[in-house]
């Protein structure tokens, strides 16, 4: 029996539960997680509603199966180091031949979360972790990847934004600087009865009938500031979330806390999919067409202003958020062929975008102004890009 199949055959036979069905825009994965501490977390990571818009066909459904292997599969002969693939930005994994011809990574990091991913075809894969608690995690991640491959093969440009489906059924998507206001504007349309898409990555994907803004499975990350507006302090006060870096201190006096790891984000709580819905109502949905595209931009001033931007000036707004190339990644690192993705084609995919759509920039301060007037400043902008459009189609008749 080969490397991975005895992988499989020993989380089957661990298992007690049935297999997880993740389903996340056009990947569909059956997730093997025996550990209940796991299974509620990946759960909790994925929990969706269905799409409202029509979205491609799926992809062939794929096993992802997780193992806690104390000796990281050891005694399993594995062949010389073929390779070496870069995951995230110094965030390395060995490559190696399994005894069956499979593809196995063993991840370099042997501090935090030592683990290593076997395949043989880069579609199903086994997750072995060396301890139980790190399962949950370590197979949402994986799923995340295996998204973000899935939908980069499919043309989509990946930006640094969050979208929103609006109540109305309209999507928006709103790219931005840190601070600009993305999150919070994502999670009040959320929880003003739409739903969400991405708080923090998102993609724009071309399809036939139109682009779709599509999420990547990442947790929400809130800062201080967010929590308070949002006025739900005292429901993550107590909570101490799987995913948290940086969880709020318990008790009283419970102020967000940080650790002292360099590069790690200050001052925030993460949440899961299942934890944004329980704590603020708002449900996360996997895509949604984009009808309205913002810029947000921070600044100091008394009243939000809001402008339609025209394409050379919209696709230099747009640029800084595009991420492609992804500086956190320098490979396509969970697929055959790990070569970068081509910064020309996503630029060119991005003037398809703006032939397509129009842009409005919104500059305000979000810390005064992204609260109960958000629907109104919607539909100003709205009213603007259906104005410009109006416009511009007068000047193109003969």
């Amino acid at each position: 029996m080969g490397l991975y199949e005895s992988l499989i055959a020993r989380a089957e036979q661990d298992g007690s539960r049935s297999p997880l069905a993740v389903d996340w825009y056009r990947t569909r994965l059956r997730v093997w997680a025996g550990d209940p501490g796991a299974h509620r977390h990946i759960a909790s990571q994925h929990q969706l509603v269905e799409p409202t818009c029509p979205v491609p066909g799926p992809h062939p459904v794929a096993d992802l199966h997780a193992v806690c292997d104390p000796d990281l599969i050891a005694g399993q002969r594995l062949g010389p180091r073929t390779g070496r693939r870069q995951a995230f930005t110094g965030e390395w994994y060995a490559e190696h031949s399994g005894s069956d011809g499979e593809t196995v990574l063993v991840s370099e990091d042997t501090d935090k979360h030592p683990h290593t991913l076997v395949t043989p075809d880069f579609r199903s894969w086994a997750v072995v972790a060396r301890e139980t608690g790190s399962l949950g995690l370590l197979v949402s991640r994986t799923i995340r990847e295996l998204v973000r491959e899935a939908v980069v093969a499919d043309g989509a440009l990946m930006f640094h934004g969050a979208a929103a489906q609006r109540p109305d059924g309209r999507g928006v998507f709103l790219a931005g600087a840190s601070s600009s206001g993305k999150t919070s504007s994502a999670l009040w349309l959320g929880r003003w009865g739409g739903r969400l898409v991405g708080t923090d990555r998102t993609f724009l994907a071309p399809t036939g009938t139109g682009w779709l803004a599509v999420g990547l499975p990442v947790s929400t990350r809130l800062g201080a500031g967010s929590v308070e507006a949002l006025g739900i302090l005292g429901a993550v006060r107590d909570r101490v979330p799987v995913r948290a870096i940086n969880p709020f201190r318990t008790g009283a006096g419970a102020v967000p806390v940080h650790r002292p790891e360099p590069g790690t984000p200050m001052n925030k709580v993460w949440l899961s999919n299942g934890e944004v819905r329980e704590i603020l109502g708002s449900p996360f949905t996997a895509a949604t067409r984009v009808d309205t595209l913002v810029v947000l931009e921070r600044a100091t001033c008394a009243e939000p202003r809001v402008e339609r931007l025209e394409a050379m000036d919209a696709a230099a707004a747009l640029r800084p958020h595009l991420l492609a190339p992804d500086p956190d990644y320098r490979s396509r690192w969970l697929a055959r062929d790990a070569s970068p993705e081509s910064a020309e084609r996503a630029l060119s995919c991005l003037s398809e975008l703006l032939r397509d759509h129009t842009v409005v920039r919104l500059r305000w301060d979000p810390s005064l102004h992204c609260d109960a007037r958000l629907p109104e400043l919607l539909s100003e902008m709205d009213s603007v890009a259906t104005r410009s459009s109006a416009a511009v189609e007068r000047m193109a008749r003969p």
